[in-house]
């Protein structure tokens, strides 16, 4: 068990990596237009909702926790609207930006204790 818990202190300590890279990616998507909020919302949602997932099986809730988490990105893809190529960009982008702020958080106020 002590194993799995390293790995989710390895992704905390990228996630501020990741986080800048996905503003970075934010700002050439908002560039080329056709921002549609609720699919962000969404989206940075069910990214945090995974990472959450997959921190509770990271520190052995259990096996189920673990095919949630990795399941919880189709109901990214299910609920938005996607009219365009643009728009699945701005999915996908929002979902790890979410996954990123919540490991981010995890590192600074969990692993800070």
């Amino acid at each position: 068990m002590q194993e799995t818990h390293k790995i989710g202190e390895s992704l905390a300590n990228k996630a501020i990596w990741a986080v800048l890279g996905c503003g970075a990616l934010f700002f050439i998507l908002a560039m080329n237009g056709g921002l549609n909020i609720g699919n962000v919302v969404l989206s940075l949602s069910v990214g945090g909702l995974s990472a959450a997932l997959l921190l509770a099986y990271w520190h052995g809730k259990g096996g189920s926790f673990f095919i949630f988490g990795l399941g919880a990105p189709m109901l990214a893809i299910i609920f938005s609207e996607l009219p365009d190529f643009l728009s699945l960009a701005w999915v996908i982008n929002s979902f790890f930006a979410g996954f990123a702020l919540l490991l981010l958080l995890y590192k600074l106020v969990l692993l800070r204790k």
